[in-house]
């Protein structure tokens, strides 16, 4: 690296002493040069550089010229890995020694907490994509930089590894250095980026979602019990009307059929306003995707039969398991086809059930008119919805099951091209 002026360099490192030596080297070489160091980095492994600069003879002036940030504070550790507020955090450590004529010399340990790898791969590509492109700029700047990205070479998987060398100019170990050969100057076209975007959108109103969720729970708790109060004692009461009366005329009978009728469509009301205050899964067990799938297309046939719409199912992996309340996961399936039945007079709806690495992943798409925006805004808010007779809460439901089970729901549509639903669950 010595004769490295510009360069973005990713250093997968196994052994922890050997991690030490290094940053000590790469940061005593700065100190040599006059550069401007910006360390990010967790703070017992600075502490160890510092130690190790001071016995190599470097006064403690030179070792507090070093500019250090708390890789946890750089990279919240304490959130799902955003690539948007990495860089929004870095941005703001860097802007302020970004001077012309200067050389920037960067050492960054990359740190996250324990997540879905599903989730955490694209973003990291995606920052390091963003890191790459603002360094660019800087170069435009300070003319000379060089940045190097050190993650813990155990934690990582190779898929993980692949892309970071698509974003790096140079890849180092503990015993090596070598240009990448995987680099792409310019975007990666990694194919979980759209997906993780709309995923990071998520996570950013994750907490009011959620709190609106629970708000929404307790207050159909109220309207479900006071239904049902209410509804004990008309059905007891029609109950009575219905022992005691004779001689009853055919009107009035289907008037009074139809009364039971309606006091049965209440009482389904109220079953899914409980189903939306309950706090817990229960009955939960090992569940076989492939056969609750099977299930369902067999409970859904008689529906589809009313129009002219097919289903259509593809399978990757038909031993995938997951671990929950079957019935609850089967309510949230078939109310996503009905919900594509209901956009639709003809057409195909296609169950995917993918393979997604420590998840099982189903989308349930549709080739119907799609969602538009004025419907989209306001889709899954409680007690919303575009049909005449619909109360708002099935979507809600469906992602209330998903939550308690750990799981994603995510929407996806295009008008005039159709709508897919991505249910994500933990696999087994």
């Amino acid at each position: 690296m010595e004769s490295l002026l510009v360069g973005h360099v990713v250093y997968t490192y196994t052994d922890s002493n050997k991690y030490i030596e290094h940053a000590t080297s790469y940061v005593a070489e700065g100190l040599d040069k006059d550069h401007t160091i910006l360390y990010v980095d967790q703070p017992q492994f600075f502490a160890y550089v510092k130690e190790n600069l001071r016995n190599a003879g470097y006064t403690e002036e030179q070792v507090e010229a070093i500019y250090f940030i708390n890789t946890d504070t750089a990279y919240e550790t304490h959130e799902n890995f955003n690539a948007e507020h990495v860089l929004k955090n870095l941005n703001v450590f860097f802007d302020s020694h970004v001077t012309e004529g200067c050389v920037l010399r960067v050492w960054g340990l990359a740190t996250w907490r324990l997540q879905s790898k599903k989730t955490l791969i694209p973003s990291i590509a995606l920052h390091e994509q963003n890191f790459d492109d603002f360094f660019s700029r800087v170069a435009n700047i300070a003319k000379n930089y060089i940045i190097v990205c050190a993650y813990e070479g155990l934690s990582i998987s190779g898929s993980l590894l692949i892309e970071l060398l698509q974003t790096h100019e140079y890849h180092m170990t503990d015993t090596d250095f070598s240009p990448s050969h995987l680099y792409k100057k310019g975007p990666v076209h990694y194919t979980g980026i759209a997906k993780q975007l709309q995923f990071e959108n998520e996570l950013r109103n994750h907490d009011t979602r959620r709190d609106k969720l629970d708000i929404t729970g307790k207050l159909a708790s109220i309207i479900a019990h006071e239904l049902r109060n209410s509804l004990t004692v008309v059905q007891g009461r029609l109950q009575l009307l219905d022992l005691t009366a004779s001689n009853r005329s055919e009107a009035t009978q289907a008037q009074f059929d139809g009364i039971k009728k309606g006091l049965t469509e209440i009482e389904q009301t109220a079953s899914k306003f409980l189903s939306l205050a309950e706090t817990h899964v229960v009955n939960q067990k090992v569940i076989n995707i492939s056969d609750l799938i099977e299930v369902v297309t067999v409970q859904m046939e008689s529906e589809l039969g009313k129009k002219a719409i097919d289903m259509h199912v593809k399978l990757d992996n038909t031993q995938m398991s997951i671990f929950g309340d079957e019935l609850k996961i089967r309510q949230v399936f078939i109310n996503l086809i009905k919900n594509a039945m209901e956009g639709m007079e003809t057409g195909t709806i296609t169950l995917h059930v993918k393979d997604d690495q420590d998840d099982v992943t189903i989308d349930v798409s549709d080739n119907g008119p799609g969602i538009p925006d004025e419907i989209l805004r306001q889709i899954g808010d409680p007690f919303m919805s575009s049909k005449v007779d619909g109360t708002g809460l099935g979507l809600l439901i469906c992602e209330k099951i998903i939550r308690d089970h750990n799981g994603n729901l995510l929407l996806n549509t295009e008008v005039g091209k159709g709508t897919t639903f991505t249910v994500s669950l933990p696999k087994l």
